[in-house]
């Protein structure tokens, strides 16, 4: 989709939310925007981690999990999530290429996420891990980044270049992957060389 016509569906979008037909607006969004919106975040972080396990805390918005694993296509990709809607789940299900394990946790609470992600490790054995902190509660994402931390695990968080706050959404096509921590960049001995 050339870049023009992105921006009048994103008006039209934009327009459609503002309305208070959030239904219409969101399959005018899944049928008219995501899939450039896809296209441009893969392009721009597009990843070759063999072996990769990705970690993903899903809240109410599948968009950024699904921006992560079509930008690092990991080898095994983890989703861990509280009691989850089964339209969020339908739209994990269209959007992922590859398999998902879903893990649909009974408590939030520290000891449930660390332990959870733990014992990841035994069915999924590696060093190469990615958690995306984007989704969840902050108290997942607090227990993720210290797993993270403790694993020497990477961390990343998809952003945004802007946001639109009566919607409280960014604004398509201008999210961004940040990594919020890469052990092999701040690790602390790494830090002061």
């Amino acid at each position: 989709m050339s870049p023009d016509k992105l921006d009048q569906n994103v008006k039209e979008w934009i327009e459609l939310s503002r309305s208070g037909n959030s239904d219409k607006a969101e399959k005018f969004y899944y049928d008219n925007i995501f899939d450039s919106v896809i296209d441009r975040f893969e392009k721009k972080y597009h990843e070759n981690r063999p072996g990769e396990l990705l970690v993903s805390l899903l809240g109410f918005s599948p968009e950024p999990i699904i921006l992560t694993a079509r930008a690092l296509n990991p080898e095994t990709h983890l989703i861990i999530s509280n009691p989850v809607r089964k339209d969020i789940i339908q739209v994990l299900d269209d959007y992922l290429d590859n398999d998902y394990k879903l893990v649909v946790l009974n408590a939030d609470d520290f000891q449930s996420i660390y332990k959870t992600i733990k014992e990841s490790l035994t069915e999924y054995p590696t060093r190469n891990i990615t958690i995306d902190i984007t989704g969840g509660k902050k108290s997942m994402v607090a227990s993720a980044a210290i797993f993270g931390k403790d694993y020497g695990s990477r961390i990343v968080y998809v952003d945004f270049g802007e946001y639109l706050k009566d919607l409280r959404k960014p604004i398509p096509g201008t999210e961004k992957l940040n990594v919020v921590y890469n052990p092999m960049r701040d690790q602390p001995e790494n830090i002061f060389k």
